[in-house]
């Protein structure tokens, strides 16, 4: 396994995976959600010092990892209107609705962080094992800058009980009534754990 920066010319493959894992979920409704999982991907991208990638020896690609300081920002709104500039108007109220999702989700956690937290706001992977070491690594660049607590958001659609099961707080849950079926609902949850 190589650990690197993540080089953002491999956006389309980590589109791909989450498009893969959500096909079913929040993205079903919405035609383009390849180009859709995208976006979100670029959305959750905040500093380049805090994004990496873990590769096999041959250079594919098989898991990303970023994370975000409280105060860091990106472009979501200008992403956001580039994506619907060119959609109809059903689906524009359907990516708006997925957009918003994300959006108020991301507000509600940044309220619960201090100034010494950070948030892993993407790790996403193909093999086993590999999204461990981006995170153990992740963790002790952000221990380097004096993060004491590091905040996640996850769903019922992840492995959601790995936070469980691994000393992290449970610090919010949510029915999302939106994005739920009679025969599965769909919530959202938030954690915490302490790094120092």
């Amino acid at each position: 396994m190589i650990i690197e920066p993540f080089d953002m010319a491999n956006i389309d493959i980590v589109a791909a995976m989450l498009d893969k894992m959500w096909r079913k979920d929040i993205t079903n409704h919405i035609e383009h959600s390849l180009e859709f999982s995208r976006e979100v991907v670029l959305n959750l991208f905040y500093d380049p010092q805090l994004a990496l990638q873990a590769c096999d020896d041959d250079g594919t690609m098989q898991a990303v990892a970023f994370a975000r300081m409280k105060n860091d920002v990106n472009t979501s709104e200008q992403w956001v209107e580039n994506f619907l500039a060119n959609k109809d108007c059903n689906e524009r109220k359907k990516v708006l609705e997925a957009t918003n999702y994300l959006l108020r989700t991301e507000r509600e956690l940044l309220s619960l962080m201090g100034d010494d937290c950070a948030k892993f706001s993407f790790l996403i992977s193909h093999k086993p094992g590999y999204a461990k070491a981006l995170q153990k690594q992740i963790m002790q660049m952000l221990t380097n800058r004096g993060v004491q607590w590091t905040y996640h958001i996850t769903d019922s659609t992840c492995n959601w009980q790995y936070f469980d099961n691994h000393g992290y707080d449970r610090v919010h849950e949510e029915l999302v009534e939106q994005f739920s079926t009679p025969a599965q609902p769909y919530y959202c949850y938030m954690y915490r754990k302490c790094i120092q």
